[in-house]
């Protein structure tokens, strides 16, 4: 007997008993895994310019050749990308600018440093006769082996092995034999200088990359009538907002002592200190872009511990903590415990009018609202259903099924499943829908009172 299959419009020839199986559950395209922050490596002393290194936690060091440190070095730099670490799962690192190459040269062999910057400087080279033939080459970062070549003839031998850390050239007729070298030290490394236009070009080049916070570790100094960061800070806010609210990316940055006034920004107004280690507000910007990226859309971070920290830089009492929090700032106190934790886990917002109540200036709540939007935008693209009455029926379908997703995790509640999520039909035709959609977020229980009567 003929079976499988069946197309009502084709038929089917033979006699036989047909079936088809259809789902008549709608596949939602999920959530993609918050932890992502951005973070440029401003005055870096190493480096490829311009270009977004991708540092993934479970590999911190995969491009230690690249940034001329281990990520646990005692460095600037590497100490951002640790403190983001923390809590993030991905560090997308971007080095503004690159200033001169050390160089060195022995006989015809010249070399240079990979990248531009001072770390250039730790770089050497031997030459020496190995004796089953040829010749080695080790090169050296610090006291530290970082390559070494074994049994090589001529220079072009070793220019071949692409080295990571040191580009090897002939300077001489061709080919050219290597000689013994007992050492040479590349100098002349020199780090790059703070540009205003470098770092704006980084904020436009960002657009392309997937990240959900980005740290901008700049302090600013009020004594220089010159300083950038002023205007930087404004740039940042500019982007973020354009990001958010014309391009529909809903992304955040962290901003050293900005009084921004909106959502998107969160102005950190205080440091803590790393054991003997006191941190600039702009090196703690890292950790907080670390803890908002990496944290859900069920999370608060208020009262959050700063694991590491052993002090706070500029501690605020009672009034001035008061003071911060209705201007809109992130910052850190004592537990009870003595540990150093987030005081409140607000953004910069301070202004509340329609259609932005207290709410938005709630981290986890605007987590909620970025974390829907992104997940509207990855299950309703332009052309995928029809903008018919069987459209709307398959639209609403899909949106209600959100909706019991966000619910189920704890992220929103009050949820009307025949209201929050509907196609306003008398305005949707031609190539145009119209939704409308209620949302309310779930907060965290962060100011607990009770009235207690004793008896």
């Amino acid at each position: 007997m003929a079976g499988g299959n069946f197309n009502k419009l084709a038929g089917k020839v033979r006699p036989g008993t047909y079936i088809n199986f259809e789902s008549t559950r709608q596949d939602i395209l999920g959530l993609g895994e918050r932890g992502t922050v951005l973070i440029p490596l401003i005055g870096h002393s190493y480096g490829p310019a311009k270009e977004f290194i991708r540092i993934e936690r479970g590999a911190p060091d995969a491009f230690r050749s690249m940034l001329g440190f281990s990520v646990f070095d005692n460095n600037p730099a590497m100490l951002l990308i640790r403190e983001a670490f923390k809590n993030a799962r991905t560090c997308v690192v971007y080095i503004p600018n690159q200033g001169a190459k050390a160089v060195g040269t022995s006989g015809t062999l010249g070399a240079a440093a990979k990248y531009g910057g001072s770390r250039g400087n730790d770089l050497r080279f031997s030459v020496t006769v190995n004796p089953i033939g040829g010749f080695d080459v080790t090169v050296y970062l610090g006291t530290a082996t970082v390559s070494e070549y074994s049994g090589l003839e001529t220079i072009e031998d070793l220019v071949a092995q692409g080295d990571a850390w040191i580009d090897f050239r002939n300077t001489g007729a061709t080919p050219a034999p290597l000689v013994p070298i007992a050492s040479v030290n590349l100098t002349g490394g020199v780090d790059g200088n703070l540009v205003a236009s470098d770092l704006t070009e980084f904020l436009d080049k960002g657009e392309s990359q997937r990240w959900d916070v980005l740290a901008f570790p700049l302090e600013a100094d009020p004594t220089n009538s010159n300083d950038p960061a002023p205007g930087l800070f404004a740039a940042v806010l500019t982007k973020i907002r354009y990001l958010r609210e014309d391009v529909g990316k809903y992304r955040k940055a962290v901003v050293p002592n900005f009084v921004a006034d909106y959502e998107g920004i969160i102005n950190v107004s205080n440091a803590v200190a790393l054991g003997p280690q006191l941190l600039t507000i702009a090196q703690t910007t890292a950790w907080v872009a670390g803890i908002d990226a990496g944290a859900s859309n069920t999370q608060s971070n208020t009262y959050a511990q700063y694991v590491g920290a052993t002090d706070i830089v500029g501690l605020k009492n009672h009034q001035e903590a008061v003071a911060a929090i209705n201007n809109g700032e992130f910052f850190f106190s004592f537990s009870e415990a003595g540990q150093v934790i987030v005081e409140y886990d607000i953004n910069s917002l301070t202004t509340f009018r329609a259609p932005k109540d207290k709410t938005y200036r709630k981290n986890r709540i605007l987590r909620v609202f970025d974390s829907f939007a992104d997940i509207v935008m990855a299950n309703f693209p332009p052309n995928r259903f029809d903008n018919s009455p069987t459209g709307w029926d398959i639209m609403e379908g899909i949106g209600r099924a959100i909706l019991l997703q966000f619910e189920e995790a704890g992220a929103i509640t009050n949820v009307d499943f025949d209201a929050d999520f509907l196609v306003d039909r008398s305005t949707s035709s031609g190539d145009e829908t119209y939704f409308n959609i209620g949302l309310q977020a779930v907060d965290s229980a962060e100011k607990l009172f009770f009235t207690v009567k004793t008896r």
